[in-house]
């Protein structure tokens, strides 16, 4: 199998580095809880994630009766702050494919907020691999829009042709095709396999050791 060369790799986090599912769906419900609604079970709750914090509440109180998004928000990220890592960890090979790829420019390009993911990073004790965190709230846009990869390409002044975006969902796969970027996504994350299938990504992994095989 022939091995391309990159410069630069953006990761998307949750779904695709680290597993939040769980301490996510915690804050969701206790969220909910207090707004007097019914809870939601993980894997409902998992169709929901990777589209941004506002986008994430607004779906999980549709139906409900309630209006107030804005608070809904708001106790996410109340307890969603408090609970960052009870369960929150690296997939399996996460972290020693960073520690694989160090002699590259490695990034993070999440809709999750900012300093959310570098809150967990820091509890992880793996800040220090990354020279560039973008959160959904650091630039105007959040994907699919392809404003934080092009950044990012600017920033390191890296050719599109030697960056990778490693993700979990059709979300990803259509920011790095309107960044020209390659694109792999991973089998396991939050992603919808048919949806996935169908937006036609340049590689699909199942674990992320195999990224090893396919670039240097």
């Amino acid at each position: 199998m022939n091995k391309y060369r990159v410069s630069l790799i953006i990761y998307d986090f949750d779904g695709t580095l680290v597993d939040t599912l769980f301490d996510i769906a915690d804050a969701v419900n206790l969220s909910l809880s207090e707004l007097g609604l019914r809870v939601l079970s993980r894997e409902t709750i998992r169709k929901y994630v990777g589209k941004g914090v506002e986008r994430l509440m607004a779906q999980v109180i549709n139906g409900t009766g309630c209006v107030d998004l804005e608070l809904a928000v708001e106790l996410f990220r109340k307890y969603y702050s408090k609970n960052l890592v009870n369960h929150s960890r690296f997939y399996p090979s996460g972290r020693e494919i960073l520690d694989h790829f160090r002699d590259k420019k490695q990034a993070i390009c999440s809709n999750k907020p900012e300093e959310f993911v570098r809150n967990i990073l820091v509890s992880l004790g793996s800040l220090d691999y990354f020279d560039a965190i973008l959160g959904g709230d650091s630039l105007k846009s959040k994907k699919p829009d392809p404003e934080g990869l092009l950044y990012l390409l600017d920033c390191f002044k890296c050719s599109p042709k030697q960056t990778l975006l490693v993700g979990d969902s059709p979300v990803d796969i259509e920011t790095g095709k309107r960044a020209g970027i390659f694109t792999c996504i991973v089998s396991y994350g939050f992603g919808d396999p048919e949806e996935i299938v169908l937006a036609e990504p340049d590689y699909s992994i199942d674990h992320l050791s195999e990224l090893k095989d396919l670039f240097y």
